[in-house]
């Protein structure tokens, strides 16, 4: 197990990894097939811990709370955030405007997905509460700390999530936690209330869940509004995926509709790590806020400028043309991703080495031949026919899109890309190695050394290809967003939110973002607790880039 340090400088996750993606398949996999249903008992244990509503509302002035969602990450972007965060007093300004003091929070808000890959005891110590622990060292006054799972949370079915979140005999990185379950409702001054719910990866609200709700409903008056943390923005998704199930906002609707009954004045989600703000005609906020501390998200595609029932596009960060920009970066794809290259270099030397099979050497001098050759050999030879549908098939299933007609075509071209890359690489290195090297065809020194060309030169241009296929997917087609950019893995362009309810009731939002992270550190002297500090001069101050009064 690595040691604190050795996190503390860790990088961002490698989601292209073989490792990373094998584990986070397994899990994700094992969550959607058996999580909904294996996780009753722990639903139930949960909803069988007393938990009634938190009241925050007697306050002295303005009343201050934070937002942060998306962390658990690269410890330099998730330790910049918090380190912003802790700062009793933050003074930021933005490019049209005066500078504005805030104060931190008395009460801090924790989105979903708390840590990355996976969840894990050990991942959320020293991937989440050690940067925060660190953040928060030397200051007396903590907030009470509150957190609803994403879905990266869920994908040991909330069992680590409960542990860390879900006693409040223990505390996190210094931070009081209070709830039970996960699950929650604040009440804060002026009436206004936070509610925070848990989606448990898109399934209908559990019945306890349903039941806390309605008695929270029933504390609600006529003046009562509310402002709702989901763990993930479903009206962006519904967006991008228009007339599939999965991605509708129904669940939402029917909280808003059939449960509470009222309407709700603030919808705030994480999962996607940019900041995104949407209003309708009569004021209501649909906030997207996932920067606290894992790999940006494109701002450019898919484009939602408009989304359902009248809400347009009022803010967004980073801009659209900075994330066009940063997109064309899959290019360096084989560098940013050097441990991707594992996976294609292994499927482009078996595919030559079952290619290779059916080839004479009388073949090797034409590439019409050659080509002709291991087609036949493809199709006569079952091994080598299946394989190479399997690698079809999971290229297909790879696409980016529900669409039927799209994914069958994009995969497809994808795989065929794939494969002809391996055959004119497999080809080149047979004749290098026997025309070349002068090898004998057939030799076992010779299969060696060409089998060696392959993998090499396939883990470099396969990983080419791949990135290739990212970037035209996201400029062109809008797919592929996540994958696209987690390649990139930008620590940079992060942000939180800031809630103020003043002395009048109001509800004034601040956006606070800071362009580029810490990524240089020094050790600081605060007595017992460990605590890091700056020593880059490159990263920036926080900025404020969106501000919001809900009245």
């Amino acid at each position: 197990m690595k040691t604190d340090k050795d996190m503390q400088r860790a990088k961002m996750t490698g989601w292209f990894d073989p490792k990373v993606m094998s584990r986070t398949a397994i899990m994700l996999a094992t969550a959607n097939i058996f999580g909904r249903h294996s996780d009753t008992r722990l639903i139930e244990a949960l909803s069988n811990q007393p938990q009634s509503t938190f009241d925050y509302s007697p306050s002295d002035g303005d009343f201050w709370l934070d937002y942060v969602a998306d962390i658990g990450d690269g410890w330099n972007s998730t330790h910049t955030v918090a380190q912003a965060i802790a700062r009793e007093q933050l003074a930021v300004s933005s490019h049209d405007g005066p500078e504005v003091m805030t104060q931190s929070g008395s009460v801090l808000v924790f989105g979903g997905d708390e840590v990355y890959p996976y969840p894990s005891r050990d991942r959320y110590a020293l991937c989440t509460e050690n940067p925060y622990r660190s953040a928060f060292a030397g200051r007396h006054a903590r907030p009470d700390l509150f957190a609803i799972p994403g879905n990266h949370d869920w994908y040991d079915s909330l069992v680590a999530f409960s542990r860390c979140f879900c006693r409040p005999e223990r505390s996190f990185a210094g931070c009081r936690t209070r709830q039970t379950r996960s699950y929650f409702a604040l009440r804060l001054p002026a009436n206004w209330w936070l509610l925070g719910i848990d989606l448990q990866l898109g399934a209908d609200l559990d019945e306890p869940q349903v039941r806390y709700f309605q008695g929270v409903a029933r504390e609600l008056d006529e003046t009562a509004r509310i402002i709702l943390c989901a763990p993930e923005p479903q009206w962006i998704y519904e967006a991008m995926y228009p007339g599939h199930a999965s991605y509708e906002s129904s669940q939402l609707k029917f909280f808003e509709r059939e449960i509470l009954n009222r309407e709700i004045k603030v919808f705030i989600g994480g999962d996607l790590h940019f900041y995104k703000r949407h209003e309708n005609a009569a004021g209501v906020q649909k906030i997207v806020s996932g920067g606290g501390g894992a790999f940006l998200h494109p701002t450019h595609q898919p484009e939602t400028k408009r989304i359902d029932e009248g809400f347009e596009q009022q803010a967004e960060y980073p801009s659209a043309e900075q994330s066009r920009r940063l997109a064309w970066r899959n290019l360096r794809f084989p560098l940013l991703n050097p441990r991707a290259a594992w996976l294609p270099a292994l499927v482009y030397a078996l595919s030559a080495w079952f290619a290779s099979a059916s080839l004479q050497a009388e073949e090797l001098t034409s590439f019409g031949s050659a080509f002709h050759a291991a087609l036949v050999g493809a199709i006569r030879d079952p091994v080598n026919g299946i394989w190479l549908l399997s690698i079809t098939a999971g290229l297909i299933f790879f696409t980016d899109t529900h669409e039927r007609w799209y994914r069958v075509i994009g995969g497809a071209t994808h795989a065929l890309l794939h494969l002809f890359a391996a055959f004119v690489l497999a080809w080149t290195s047979l004749l290098i190695t026997v025309h070349v090297l002068g090898m004998s065809f057939g030799s076992v020194l010779q299969l060696l050394a060409s089998g060696a060309l392959t993998f090499v030169a396939g883990g470099v241009v396969g990983s080419f290809i791949v990135g290739v296929y990212l970037l035209i997917s996201l400029q062109v087609f809008g797919r592929h967003s996540t994958e696209a950019f987690s390649s990139l893995r930008v620590q940079d362009w992060k942000h939180w939110l800031r809630l103020r309810v003043d002395a009048n009731g109001d509800l004034t939002i601040f956006v606070i973002a800071i362009d580029r992270v810490v990524k240089r550190w020094q050790r600081a002297d605060q007595g017992h607790e460990e605590s890091w500090e700056s020593v880059d001069p490159r990263a920036t101050p926080p900025r404020l880039i969106d501000r919001v009064s809900v009245r």
